[in-house]
């Protein structure tokens, strides 16, 4: 029997101790994943699992992987969660996906995801919604929504995402894990369906902010930082924004996190990025819009026959779900124009410009801040939901603390922090300067621990 939550030391002390095989463990797995079917986790499973033994040698060797369904895979479609892709099987593997098979892992399927990775709820009107293994009836937040439920049902080990606007860090803050977004362009967006090539990021949704970095160690070759102690270890706290109109809940577990944060050495920093969430609603929403127009096409050329034939409009035309069908058919009926779109890289430029000029001022080595303002929100809602008793925005608000960095290029991370009196996850975000992802990690190592830590 294996324990619940799958760590990937927990999963190689198994190995090594010869307690189970790497065919037996996935057996079991792929036991668990039949008898969870009703959380749609899962859009494909794979076919066969290769008979391989354990070796130290590799780093994830035997390690359980589960791929959002729209980062390529040479043995399983790639359907984007959307009809029109529902039997495109791409050549090759994702360069990040095999890298982490020649490093051992083994895939047990593709996840369910919003449809085109186009939204936050993970309501799928094709392959059904992904349902938060805390609360059935509560989303499991999007778009990598089916990733976060593979990992924290302990369907697997670690599981990838993509973030574009906060798709990895939400449904990693819905359901209790931990989602890593690296600086844009570090690992690489080959072989992953695109919105919008200078946001997207392919990342890593895992039990542990370990197992994220070992991930991370080795998708990009670099090795892992210091141990950070977080005596002495300045953070910024941008309330300005990022503190803004918070659930009641959401902001008593984010304080008590700050309080043991302090507890722990940390010296708090109050702070801000200016004008982040300003640039970010202004220029966010028509830069992917432009990009989207080129950038999906061109990913639909690459397929095989007879997806390769197929045209944005045609892509729209059978879209299940009706936020994204009313996004494409507006991005298609007034594409956005050049001259807007270099207003947008101009904006993204001084978005840039101020993060890094935030944390030059106050010399910090990462932003604390709550991950997303309110908890998981009902199934049911996709537009809208009830938050601080009014009706809001779902996307909006879901997106708010995540979008600023994702369109500045930040790594960011989003830890477990707690859980709300209905039992709903609470998740608690470090942003780090660009490029800083490893130091960003072992600071998120040593707040993991202090957040997490049992008091008498």
């Amino acid at each position: 029997m294996l324990p619940q939550t799958l760590t990937i030391p927990a999963l190689h002390n198994v190995l090594r101790r010869g307690a189970a095989s790497i065919p037996e463990i996935t057996g079991e797995l792929l036991a668990r994943v039949s008898a969870k079917s009703d959380l749609h986790a899962f859009i494909s499973i794979a076919d066969e699992i290769p008979e391989t033994g354990h070796t130290d040698a590799q780093p994830l060797s035997g390690v359980p992987l589960a791929i959002k369904d729209n980062i390529n895979t040479g043995d399983l479609p790639t359907t984007a969660g959307t009809p029109a892709l529902r039997g495109s099987r791409p050549a090759a593997d994702a360069p990040v996906v095999a890298r982490l098979r020649q490093a051992g892992a083994v895939t047990l399927g593709k996840t369910n995801l919003h449809e085109l990775a186009f939204g936050t709820t993970n309501n799928n009107a094709t392959f059904g919604a992904a349902r938060n293994p805390h609360a059935p009836e509560h989303s499991a937040g999007g778009s990598s929504g089916g990733s976060a439920v593979a990992v924290a049902a302990g369907l697997a080990s670690i599981a990838l995402g993509t973030d574009t606007g906060g798709s990895v860090r939400i449904p990693a803050s819905y359901c209790g894990i931990v989602g890593f977004r690296p600086t844009a362009g570090r690992w690489g967006n080959e072989g992953a369906v695109p919105l919008s090539p200078t946001r997207d990021t392919i990342g890593i949704l895992a039990n542990t902010v370990a197992d994220a970095a070992l991930v991370d160690a080795v998708v990009t070759g670099e090795s892992s930082s210091a141990t950070v102690n977080l005596t002495g270890l300045r953070l910024g706290v941008p309330r300005h924004g990022f503190y803004s109109e918070l659930n009641p809940e959401v902001a008593a577990r984010t304080e008590s996190a700050l309080g043991r944060l302090a507890d722990a050495g940390a010296e708090l920093v109050e702070m801000r990025v200016v004008d982040a969430h300003e640039l970010s609603a202004q220029f966010g929403f028509p830069l992917v819009f432009h990009e989207v127009a080129d950038a999906l096409p061109r990913y639909l050329a690459t397929l095989p026959a007879p997806y390769c034939h197929l045209t944005l409009a045609d892509l729209a035309a059978q879209v299940s779900s009706p936020d994204v069908k009313a996004i494409l058919d507006a991005i298609l009926a007034e594409p956005t124009g050049e001259a807007v779109y270099l207003e947008c890289l101009a904006g993204r430029g001084r978005l840039r410009e101020a993060y890094a000029e935030a944390f030059q001022r106050s010399q910090v080595a990462a932003l604390v801040y709550p991950t997303v303002p309110l908890p998981a929100p009902p199934l049911g809602d996709t537009d809208t939901t009830l938050h601080n008793g009014r009706e809001v925005n779902l996307f909006l608000t879901s997106t708010r603390n995540t979008g600023p960095g994702s369109l500045a290029g930040m790594p960011s991370i989003s830890l477990p922090n707690g859980h709300t009196a209905a039992g709903l996850p609470v998740g608690l975000s470090l942003e780090g300067p660009s490029g800083d992802d490893r130091q960003l990690l072992a600071v998120a190592a040593a707040a993991h621990t202090a957040i997490n830590e049992e008091r008498a």
